[in-house]
């Protein structure tokens, strides 16, 4: 996919993102972190902690953001920074839908920068984060 730097202006809607809430993902994410809460792999260890299930990590939450940046940006653009707020965490079984609107566009020297609104919703439509990013691209030639 091909990114028209000239069409991007606040208000643009980047492509929605999801991830399935499973220990599938989550054993692979925390398997290279070294990081087996009982509360992200368990789902009895969860309810003690007074959720519906297992659930996911802050970290893990906050990479699904970055990946769907990365996913939009493809080679074109780079993350200049990603900042969530997490409201309330995916659970297992839920699945997590990201997205991210623009707010606004400007030129820096070579580069065009672009700010966004990024949030994260389960398939039960409760907020997970809310938050904001700022990407770089190129400046088109002209």
């Amino acid at each position: 996919m091909t990114i028209d730097v000239d069409a991007i202006e606040p208000g643009l809607r980047i492509p929605l993102w999801s991830r399935e809430g499973s220990y599938y993902h989550w054993n692979r994410f925390h398997g290279v972190n070294a990081d087996f809460a009982g509360h992200h792999m368990d789902d009895e260890v969860g309810r003690d902690e007074g959720f519906a299930s297992a659930f996911i990590s802050a970290p893990f939450s906050h990479a699904y953001l970055h990946a769907m940046l990365r996913e939009w940006l493809s080679d074109e653009g780079r993350i200049v920074t990603v900042d969530m707020r997490l409201k309330n965490p995916l659970l297992r079984g839920r699945t997590l839908e990201a997205g991210g609107k623009v707010t606004a566009k400007r030129a820096d020297g070579d580069e065009v920068i672009v700010d966004l609104d990024i949030w994260q919703v389960d398939d039960e439509g409760t907020q997970l984060g809310v938050g904001t990013a700022t990407v770089a691209f190129s400046a088109p030639s002209a």
